[in-house]
């Protein structure tokens, strides 16, 4: 067994920030096509682990842009190629010339946008003719999520109702890969870790522990059986010179 590897996986997981793990973000992207010609903008891109897992096993190019300072200087410090830059911004006031292969944004859940649609616009205006978005996305497992799921999460629709609206939109899912016990595992524990590392530092804080408490039995009871996450590849439906 090359545990030398598994080693090196581990650690590019400790910096994703989204539920999938290193070997379906690989498969994903060479089920996109993904190589040396290939340009890819991250948007809202953490420490721009997959960019950089993309570029050591596809040799892309690209960008990522985050708004977390700390993201990105950490971000910087990993990479192992030139072809990736990572830039320190908010990404609603990005601005690019360049137009992209594929244009990732994971944080499609989490309010960045008003709107699922509003989102799928935006992307779309830095991506070229032809070309993919690639958008993470909270869904129900369940048709009717426990209210506790909701108030925690928001709405959340099924993939039905994912896909609907992206055909609605005039586009097609042609490559997924969503989140297994084992990635929700590794992005729950990640949070323990951290949110132990607060505990420690301030054990009288009674509002921390509450959260902690909060968050890990929404986990355990409720985001495991119902809910999941995916990353989405969607490509136009009508063909574009």
């Amino acid at each position: 067994m090359q545990y030398h590897e598994t080693y090196k996986k581990y650690g590019d997981e400790q910096y994703l920030v989204n539920m999938v793990l290193i070997d379906d973000i690989i498969r994903f992207g060479c089920s996109i096509g993904l190589n040396g010609s290939s340009r890819v903008l991250d948007l809202c891109c953490g420490y721009g682990t997959m960019l950089k897992v993309w570029n050591e096993v596809f040799n892309i190019g690209g960008k990522g842009v985050d708004i977390n300072s700390s993201f990105i200087e950490n971000g910087l410090s990993r990479l192992t190629s030139s072809r990736i830059n990572l830039i320190c911004g908010d990404v609603l006031k990005y601005e690019d010339c360049e137009k992209y292969d594929v244009v990732v944004c994971t944080e499609l859940s989490t309010g960045l946008f008003n709107n699922f649609s509003e989102g799928i616009i935006f992307l779309k205006r830095f991506l070229k003719p032809n070309g993919m978005i690639v958008f993470g996305k909270l869904f129900s497992e369940v048709e009717n999520p426990p209210q506790e799921l909701i108030d925690f999460d928001g709405s959340l629709p099924t993939l039905g109702e994912i896909y609907d609206e992206i055909r609605q939109l005039g586009y097609l899912i042609t490559s997924m890969a969503s989140g297994s016990d084992a990635s929700w595992e590794r992005y729950i524990m990640r949070e323990s870790k951290q949110l132990l590392t607060r505990l420690r530092k301030a054990p009288q804080d009674e509002s921390l522990l509450e959260w902690t408490n909060k968050w890990h039995k929404i986990y355990y009871n409720f985001r495991r059986p119902c809910e999941n996450w995916a990353l989405f590849g969607i490509e136009n439906c009508k063909a574009k010179d």
